[in-house]
């Protein structure tokens, strides 16, 4: 049975695991709220600060385009050397949008299959480098500019180099990020306006919950149609549970576990166009951040117009072991895949330990690194394959997969 709200109750609890009434105020759709459970504390960011996104993560080869702010993106061509003669006229493209499961797969990555083809560019095996082989056009600031962009290269230190022109060629640009800059934050956020990236989205261990807009594909009638939803997105590294039904029971024994970024998403809500308010379904979600910290989290209204989130949580469990609340380590480690050296970059105010592992499991070289400084693991002389990067400092272990070639 739906539970019907048409007006917005908040009541705090002030005993320690009891559920706790919040909301997140999105200004009527002006900003994305990222969320964290553990201290409550929303960062808004204006949602028209910035257009594309670069991953910070060592592996990945993500970019990501603001859904949130109605940029759109379209594939052009498959062939670069067509960058000086594009001709829209006449042509219709299908927009091409940001995964709904996983940070990794961004729109510009959306065109790739599998290594070498990281959907933007091709993995060069001399090189190392991700070189660009496709040509997009970009729509931003609410459709009033066009862009044709490339991302040309990724390369083995972690450095982007994106350009973009008018489409006749005027007021060409070129952009560089360095993953290593933001390695805090899971993107590098850039405004094409200003040509600046935004620091105002935090670092991934200070958010579990980003309240924004997204693209999905919703059912209008007897069309399925692609459309902005107002929603909820997990932080990486996170992982997400449904309970519908009985949502007050705390039993998570029987659920099923997903690390899809949009499970939680928009659907615990359904219009009503009796009398223009949502309508909340009987739906729950458990949610487990990094380092095993459980907490339940269900709503209780939504608000037409203004787009703002009423939900209640509860903390089910704290995280493994007492260990501090994030196990990610503020760490570069590149480039990956390897062939002669595996640069680390501590970031942490603590030593390091690493220790490189094989595939089954056997430590194959140990090394120090000390706060704030960097090192090199020699790996010429490894057999390629899959490898396993553990990094201890004397309270967090974090692990990362790594490629030798």
């Amino acid at each position: 049975m739906k539970k019907i709200f048409t007006s917005v109750f908040i009541l705090v609890a002030a005993f320690a695991n009891a559920q706790t009434a919040d909301s997140v105020i999105s200004a009527g759709g002006a900003l994305d709220v990222y969320y964290d459970f553990e201290t409550q504390t929303k960062t808004s960011v204006a949602r028209t600060t910035w257009d594309i996104g670069f991953t910070t993560d060592g592996r990945g080869a993500s970019i990501i385009i603001n859904e949130s702010a109605e940029v759109e993106l379209f594939l052009y061509s498959n062939n670069i050397s067509q960058w000086d003669n594009v001709d829209t006229n006449g042509m219709m493209w299908d927009n091409i949008y940001n995964s709904e499961s996983t940070w990794n797969a961004g729109a510009f990555a959306n065109q790739g299959t599998v290594h070498p083809d990281y959907g933007w560019g091709i993995y060069n095996m001399n090189t190392h480098d991700i070189v660009g082989n496709r040509i997009f056009l970009l729509s931003y600031d609410g459709g009033v500019s066009f862009k044709k962009v490339i991302v040309e290269n990724l390369s083995p230190s972690g450095t982007f180099t994106l350009k973009t022109a008018n489409l006749d060629g005027s007021d060409s640009k070129e952009y560089t990020f360095t993953k290593s800059s933001m390695a805090d934050k899971n993107f590098g956020l850039l405004d094409l306006g200003s040509g600046e990236f935004i620091t105002a989205n935090p670092a991934r261990k200070d958010w579990d919950l980003l309240f924004t807009r997204y693209i999905t594909t919703v059912q209008q009638g007897p069309v399925v149609m692609n459309m902005a939803v107002g929603g909820v997105k997990i932080n990486v590294n996170s992982r997400v549970a449904k309970i519908t039904g009985d949502i007050s029971s705390d039993d998570t024994a029987n659920l099923t576990w997903t690390t899809n970024i949009t499970e939680i998403g928009y659907d615990w809500k359904t219009f009503n166009r009796t009398n223009y308010t949502y309508d909340m379904e009987d739906v729950a979600y458990f949610v487990v951040t990094e380092n095993g910290a459980m907490y339940k989290i269900w709503f209780t209204d939504y608000t037409v117009g203004s787009g703002n989130f009423f939900f209640n949580t509860k903390q089910i469990k704290e995280g493994v072991n007492s260990t501090p609340r994030y196990a990610k380590l503020n760490t570069s480690v590149y480039p990956n895949p390897a062939n002669n050296v595996l640069n680390i970059q501590n970031k942490e105010n603590e030593a390091l330990t690493l220790n490189l592992l094989n595939a089954q499991g056997a430590v194959v070289a140990t090394q120090q690194v000390g706060a704030m400084t960097s090192t090199q693991v020699n790996t010429a002389d490894f057999a390629t394959g899959v490898y396993f990067l553990q990094m201890n400092t004397a309270s967090t272990s974090s692990t990362q997969r790594i490629i030798i070639e």
